[in-house]
């Protein structure tokens, strides 16, 4: 398995060295301005570094891991990319979809792996939608909504921002669906959504598309609900879990569907919640199968799970949100 590096020792960085840790993957070097929090997360003060260039030339991981804030992205990626290092970036991979671009090229210059961090795309639940659509039938209908708490007390002229923060994993869901759609140049329509929510929605051929983004919504929520002629598959993205179902209609079906949607959505959670302790993953769903792919692709044994225009795609169509919320 591959030695890997972790940028940013907060939150995020904590959950990539876990999920690395757990594939099997030695975490050699963390960098974090504050040492007392990279050396936790590194196990030891001889592999904690105070910047990423102390980093690289201390030691020489095969990958790492972006978790610092977007701002210093370009500059982590760059150093990663001059010393031959594999990069695996929280999202939004950069600030715009020309400076996405243009990371992307080198990356590809210097024959390295750059991938963000889209892991709601590749959740069990996600793969599980994507192998059952012969059951559901092709899509109609695409919901997908993010309820999130994550803004409270944020001036309120920031929340566009938030927002964009979010919408690359919506977007790269929808990409699994639709590949090789170019979703930002669709007829998006973009709407307010109470305070501190949009609400985003196209077509794409015979479906529809709608992501809803909230501050002030509450519960809050992650979820995906796929209709299709035969049936609905609905996705609890926050738990990693789906449930399908049946689109039969009958005054049988019809009497006792509030029962079997209680038992099934009972039966979905009880069983994913003992499989993720069994894999002792209690947080981020899909986090450690990207990043089993990610470290795949860094050793020649399968393609980038993200291509660049992937990449690139969500990054244009988080600049069309920008554009269109900041305005408003």
């Amino acid at each position: 398995m591959p030695r890997v590096a972790v940028v940013g020792a907060g939150l995020m960085g904590r959950w990539h060295a876990h999920a690395a840790r757990r594939i099997g993957a030695s975490v050699v070097g963390v960098a974090d301005p504050e040492p007392g929090r990279a050396a936790r997360l590194a196990g030891s003060a001889e592999t904690a570094f105070a910047s990423l260039p102390e980093l690289l030339r201390a030691v020489r991981p095969d990958i790492l891991h972006v978790c610092g804030p977007t701002g210093m992205h370009r500059e982590a990626i760059e150093l990663a990319l001059a010393s031959g290092v594999h990069v695996f970036v929280e999202k939004p991979l950069a600030l715009t979809a020309a400076e996405t671009r243009e990371l992307c090229d080198m990356a590809a210059a210097a024959k390295v792996v750059l991938c963000p961090v889209h892991q709601y795309a590749f959740q069990r639940a996600v793969e599980r939608i994507l192998a059952g659509l012969p059951r559901s039938g092709p899509p109609v209908q695409v919901e997908m909504t993010f309820f999130s708490a994550g803004a409270e007390g944020a001036d309120p002229e920031r929340l566009p921002a938030l927002a964009a923060d979010i919408l690359p994993h919506p977007v790269s869901i929808a990409q699994r669906f639709w590949p090789g759609v170019r979703l930002a140049t669709l007829d998006w329509k973009i709407e307010p959504m109470g305070p501190g929510g949009w609400q985003l929605s196209a077509p794409i051929g015979d479906a529809s598309l709608r992501i809803a983004l909230s501050f002030s919504a509450r519960p809050t929520e992650a979820s995906l609900v796929v209709r299709g002629s035969k049936g609905t598959w609905t996705a609890d993205l926050f738990h990693g879990f789906a449930r399908f179902r049946d689109g039969t209609a009958s005054r049988a079906t019809k009497a006792l569907r509030p029962f079997a949607d209680a038992f099934g959505l009972l039966g979905a959670a009880s069983g994913n919640l003992a499989g993720r302790t069994l894999r002792r993953e209690p947080a981020y769903p899909g986090l450690r199968e990207l990043t089993a792919r990610v470290y795949a692709a860094a050793q020649g044994a399968a393609g980038c799970p993200i291509t660049a225009e992937e990449a690139v795609e969500v990054a244009a169509l988080r600049d069309l949100f920008l554009e269109r919320t900041v305005r408003q």
